[in-house]
């Protein structure tokens, strides 16, 4: 009988499923620490997310793969999971029983956003109704009728689509409900002067804007806008409502907010937006560019392409109707050619300065952006 020859292939494979079995247990035994980190902060009266720590987090894991002579791609991506998973185990629990469920009627509530901000309240213990011609929402009673529904409401949010919601914002204040009033449009522009209308005839008025999208698995370090239209207490309920969530909330008065939202939302959509129309109509196929690609075309062009399968309304709607808009297109126009200026300069010294502002304007490290 032939002697049996060793297998070096089943053994380096064993040896591998044995490394794979530490890795496991690794990654069982850091959650297990970061969901006791979790409970050490909301003993604390801590925030979920650190960005501090996140960025040594980064800076450690970043230094050990050189030291290891690992690719620093795939560490980062590590680095970036094990946050994520860390993030969402600590957000487990997160909250204080109620002292009193709301009555919350979500005008809208069948869009996107509207069904994410029913089921956060429903997640709450809250009492949700929704009014929305779309259907309604599982889990939430129903209503049909605005003005009936508004006298047993004790917070009516406004989640339609942009251009809806002026019309129907004035049509609750005009009601005079006893409710705490609060849009989560992501404009004010249009609506700024009923909400401070409403605010200096004593309603309780406020303005929310959701800085991330409904499918959001993660609120830790994700930010809510919360705005004062002119009653401060309006504006304090508005945020406790999500004071026992994740979400890291900024206050401001409600005419800063498009000053912000030009730059936070109109120019990233329009950067997307130039760089799809400039690909589009440059008669080169994606599928050639690709095959050469570097690194940054394939970032841009991933965020342009979600960009390009959004709603064209709303972004459309988000550059039409705020209105600083037009400032933020002469400030492009400026801008691109001061660097077309410099790009085809003799020297190099413009150029330099721009990049020079450029690094200057950027932390080392910017947040860690979760799934």
């Amino acid at each position: 009988m032939p002697e049996k020859r060793d297998d070096p292939l089943a053994d380096l494979r064993a040896q591998i499923a044995a490394v794979d079995d530490e890795l496991l247990a690794l990654v069982a035994r850091r959650l297990e620490l970061a969901r006791r980190v979790g409970d050490a902060k909301r003993a604390a009266g801590l925030p979920v997310r650190n960005f501090g720590t996140e960025a040594e987090v980064l800076a450690r894991f970043r230094a050990r793969a050189e030291a290891a002579g690992l690719d620093e791609p795939l560490v980062e991506r590590l680095a970036h999971y094990l946050i994520g998973a860390s993030v969402r185990l600590q957000e487990e629990g997160h909250g204080a029983a109620l002292e009193r469920p709301l009555a919350i009627l979500i005008v809208g509530g069948a869009g996107k956003m509207g069904r994410w901000l029913a089921g956060y309240f429903l997640g709450q213990g809250h009492r949700v109704t929704t009014l929305d011609p779309a259907g309604a929402v599982p889990g939430c009673a129903r209503a049909d009728d605005l003005g009936a529904a508004l006298p047993a409401a004790d917070v009516v949010l406004v989640a339609t689509p942009l251009s809806l919601g002026a019309d129907v914002l004035r049509e609750i204040l005009a009601a005079r409900p006893r409710a705490l009033i609060a849009d989560v449009l992501s404009l004010k522009s249009h609506v700024i002067e009923d909400l401070k209308g409403g605010a200096a005839r004593g309603l309780r008025v406020a303005s929310l804007h959701p800085l991330f999208g409904p499918d959001v698995r993660t609120l830790g370090g994700r930010v809510l806008a919360v705005l004062d239209c002119g009653n401060a207490a309006a504006a304090d309920e508005a945020a406790a409502l999500f004071a026992d969530s994740a979400l890291a909330i900024t206050r401001l008065p409600i005419e800063a907010h498009d000053v912000y939202m030009q730059y936070v939302l109109g120019l990233s959509h329009l950067v997307a937006i130039l760089f799809f129309t400039t690909l589009a109509r440059s008669g080169r196929p994606f599928d050639e560019l690709s095959r050469t690609a570097s690194t940054t075309f394939l970032k841009q062009a991933r965020t342009a392409a979600e960009v390009a399968r959004e709603s064209p309304a709303l972004y459309y709607e988000i550059q039409r109707l705020n209105r600083h808009s037009k400032r933020l297109f002469a400030l492009v126009k400026e801008s691109l050619g001061e660097i077309e200026r410099a790009a085809l300069a003799e020297r190099a010294d413009a150029f330099t300065r721009l990049m020079d502002a450029g690094r200057s304007y950027f932390p080392e490290t910017l947040p860690v952006e979760l799934e």
